[in-house]
């Protein structure tokens, strides 16, 4: 089950993290300053383009667990997310063990995708909401505890590690939830809406079908376009030095 405008809205987050990664690569290979990535407007735009791939990723989330054979396709899903999640942290730690990624944005993913299915009968939108706005005033509340490090993840440390991409369990959390809710509302509805935009007509617009294709394949392109961007960048380094 996909609808086009949900395809489009992902490509179009993908497409701004493509972006963002490419500014971030600048500061890593010292074009810039990287202070001005990860700080500021540019630490705004990062969070910006997180909620919204993370809120995208929830609706798909709801919207997936009413179509057919939802179990197995989210399996799969789940051991797709965990393999791929695995070889990026070990790629990563092989760069540098001292800010690998042990818990980036994929592996949150795999983590709602496990809570997806235990929310998977919960068909009252208000107990979803309601749910998101209690993990958002949990993470609101500056709460925090001496964890050790295996549990950094949760987003409750006091001392958050180091690493290059960190997506804890709070305040994320509220986002994918908040997603949840809305693909909920939708399936609620029993309406194609997503798929009938007037002003939106995918086959005579090159830049939507674009983005839509970008959508469909978001995953794909998530985890191959860094090592693409990389390569480039070491190569024009090699051709300029």
């Amino acid at each position: 089950m996909r609808f086009f405008l949900l395809d489009v809205s992902r490509g179009l987050s993908v497409l701004a993290m493509i972006c963002y990664h490419f500014y971030w690569d600048l500061g890593y290979f010292g074009f810039i300053d990287l202070g001005t990535v990860i700080q500021g407007v540019g630490l705004i735009a990062a969070q910006v383009i997180g909620v919204s791939f993370i809120t995208i990723a929830g609706i798909s989330g709801r919207i997936l667990t009413f179509s057919k054979n939802f179990k197995a396709k989210f399996s799969m899903r789940i051991v797709r997310l965990i393999i791929l999640s695995a070889v990026i942290s070990l790629a990563t730690f092989f760069m540098d063990k001292n800010s690998f990624i042990f818990f980036g944005i994929l592996h949150f993913l795999t983590l709602c995708s496990i809570i997806s299915l235990i929310l998977m009968n919960v068909t009252k939108s208000y107990i979803l909401f309601l749910l998101s706005m209690v993990v958002g005033i949990i993470s609101l509340s500056s709460i925090s505890f001496d964890l050790p490090t295996t549990l950094s993840w949760l987003g409750l440390n006091k001392n958050p590690p180091i690493t290059n991409d960190f997506y804890p369990l709070f305040p994320w959390l509220t986002f994918y939830l908040m997603g949840f809710w809305i693909g909920q509302i939708i399936m609620n509805m029993r309406t194609d809406f997503l798929n009938n935009i007037s002003i939106i007509n995918p086959t005579n617009n090159k830049i939507f079908t674009v983005l839509e294709y970008i959508g469909k394949n978001s995953l794909i392109i998530y985890i191959s376009h860094q090592p693409i961007l990389f390569s480039l960048f070491l190569i024009f380094i090699q051709l300029t030095s």
